[in-house]
Formats: structure tokens, C-alpha cells, sequence
């Protein structure tokens, strides 16, 4: 391991449960810095193998990347936990390896740590396991030797990490869980962030058919800044949403849902190369009879090069019918260029 230390867990050691205490929410640092926006696909803390993934993927380690990197911002570095919860048996079903993770997270996980991020790994031999970044009530970095500790020498782990180690001995056997282990982080912000994204690439190289569909990265709510509900910042991209909201003006609507109601649930599915790859000739004229049949209107910039409309912001079908635009659509039945 490249950036973070993979210790044991310290099995041997002596150590009292940590007292619960109300209100236990971590005073974050002053100053965080939001995540870096836009997202620009070109240029942004994806490094070059999780490029490779599929586009949904991609921005799921986009979002994940930048959310580990408020995390460690807004709360310190030295306060974060990097905990790996490994299955006692050999667990190779998503749903079953997701049903005993819920039970932890609902029962344990949601009440101990505030501000969680937790990502599924399936290993090598197909066995599932769990990676977290939790943070801690304070400081378990500062004096902690990992040379030392690597070496099976934990005398430098302070009372706040032993207690969670204590914590995790007794809790962990509860719920199906046997080795476990909880660090601090090594490296720096952008190291971690980096590290834990890597997580989705490796499950997505071992994924089977039944992981279709399986949630790869699970988040508390103070852990959640940046979604993964996005399209990134391209020239295809800004191309889309400049024509579909086209279209839905067209149809006389500001609202995408009208676009759904007219040519079903995968409209954007079935028309998006078509739509994405028409000439601005073929678009024109599509907007244009959209417009005059369906009764909307129709930005300016569509009807350049269509008689005395240059000037015009928004045009109304009927302003269209007196204004020449017309005259177009001679033979409805005969449209050349329909995406849908």
C-alpha cells in the first residue's frame, strides 16, 4: 500500500471501551474549502484509470474524490479513521454482503460517527468487504508511529484510537464481521481522496453480473457535499442541454417532464445521438416545426439564416406564422429530420 498504512489490528493490547457522550459531533475546522466546480472531465482529480470507467462510474469516484477531500478539510486530517470491516465468512453475494452492512450501519455506524463515507471492495478471491473514512472525536494521527506499528509495536496509538479498537473487538463479531481494522490516515487529503476512489475501479474490474445495479459508495448526511447527479462541463454536453431545452420550449413547456410525457421513459435514450449529432440545418428546421405544430416558441439563434428573425429573443409559433417561418413546413408529412 502506496499511501496508506495497512496495519493489524491491535489484538493484543489492553484497552477500556470509550464512554458514549451526548452530542458527540466533531467541531470542523474553520475555513473548508468547497469542492472545485465546474466538473471539467478533461481536467479534473480523477487520475488516468478511472478514466477508463463508464461514465456513471466516473462520476461516482468524481463525487467521491471530492467529498473525502472536504471531509479532510472541514475536519482535519488527523482526525480521520480509516476503518476496513472484512467479513468472517467467505461472503460473495452482494445482496447478502449489502443486508449485513445495512444491519451495522443502521444499528452501530449511523450512531458512532457522524460524518462517514463507506465504499464495497470485492476482492480478488470474490470475497466482499467494506472500506470507511469515518471521523473521529479528536486527534489519532499526531505522535502515532507507523513504522512502529507496522512492525506490531503499538505503544504510540492514543487513548482515542485504543477505545475505538476496543470498540470494534466486541462490536464487530456481532454482526457477521471479523477482521477489522481501524487506522489513522497516512497521507495527505488529496492522497486519501485519490486512494479511496480507487476502491470503485478495483470493484468494477472484479464485478459480477449479480453487482449490477449495487451501490458502490454509501454517505452520512454531514458526509455529502458533492453529488454524483451531474454532467460534466464538455462541448457534447453543453450541446445537449442547449437542445433539449430547445425542445421543451418548442413544445411550450420549461419543464423537461413534457419531453417524457410526449415520447416515453427513454426518449433521451433512443434520440440522444440523433440529437447530439444533427447539423444545424437539420436542427433548425425541427425546432422550427416543432414549434408550428406543437404551439411554443423558439429561441433566435434557431432561426438565424431564416428570413428577417435575427433579432428576435423568443418567438411564439404565431409570430412565426407571420413572420415567414411558415412557409417551411409545406409538406408536414414529408419532415425530413426527426429524432424521435
Amino acid at each position: 500500500m502506496s499511501e496508506l498504512l495497512e496495519g493489524t489490528f491491535a489484538h493484543r493490547e489492553a484497552t477500556q471501551k470509550r464512554e458514549k457522550k451526548g452530542g458527540r459531533m466533531p467541531a470542523p475546522r474553520s475555513g473548508a474549502a468547497p469542492a472545485a466546480l465546474p466538473c471539467l472531465n478533461s481536467n479534473n482529480s480523477i487520475h488516468s484509470p478511472l478514466k477508463t470507467l463508464p461514465k456513471a462510474a466516473q462520476r461516482t469516484a468524481y463525487a467521491l474524490t471530492e467529498n473525502v477531500k472536504i471531509m479532510a478539510a472541514k475536519w482535519g486530517v488527523e482526525r480521520l479513521g480509516f476503518l476496513t470491516l472484512t467479513f468472517r465468512d467467505h461472503v460473495t453475494d452482494i445482496k447478502e454482503a449489502q443486508k449485513r452492512f445495512n444491519s451495522l450501519r443502521s444499528n452501530v455506524l449511523a450512531e458512532r460517527y457522524d460524518v462517514s463515507i463507506a465504499v464495497v471492495e470485492r476482492m480478488n478471491s470474490a470475497r466482499i468487504h467494506f472500506h470507511l473514512l469515518v471521523v473521529l472525536p479528536a486527534d489519532i494521527r499526531t505522535g502515532f508511529d507507523f513504522e512502529g506499528v507496522s512492525k506490531n509495536d503499538y505503544r504510540s496509538a492514543n487513548k482515542t484510537l485504543r477505545d475505538e479498537w476496543a470498540f470494534w473487538r466486541k462490536t464487530a463479531p456481532l454482526y457477521g464481521f471479523g477482521r477489522t481494522e481501524l487506522l489513522p490516515v497516512k497521507s495527505t487529503a488529496e492522497g486519501v481522496a485519490k486512494y479511496v476512489g480507487k476502491y470503485i475501479a478495483k470493484h468494477l474490474e472484479k464485478r459480477r453480473d449479480d453487482d449490477k445495479g449495487a451501490r458502490l459508495v454509501r454517505y452520512s448526511v454531514a458526509a455529502r457535499h458533492v453529488s454524483q447527479n451531474f454532467a460534466w462541463v464538455t462541448p457534447g454536453a453543453k450541446l445537449w442541454r442547449e437542445r433539449v431545452g430547445e425542445i421543451t420550449h418548442a413544445l411550450g413547456s420549461d419543464d423537461m417532464t413534457i419531453i417524457k410525457a410526449k415520447w416515453g421513459d427513454r426518449w433521451a435514450y433512443n434520440a440522444r445521438e440523433q440529437i447530439c449529432t444533427a447539423d444545424i440545418y437539420q436542427w433548425r428546421e425541427f425546432i422550427l416545426h416543432l414549434a408550428t405544430t406543437e404551439g411554443g416558441t423558439v429561441h433566435r439563434k434557431a432561426l438565424r439564416d431564416h428570413g428577417e428573425l435575427t433579432g428576435v429573443s423568443w418567438l411564439s409559433s404565431d409570430d412565426m406564422d407571420t413572420r415567414g417561418a411558415g412557409p417551411l413546413f409545406a409538406n408536414d408529412l414529408d419532415f425530413p429530420f426527426n429524432p424521435f
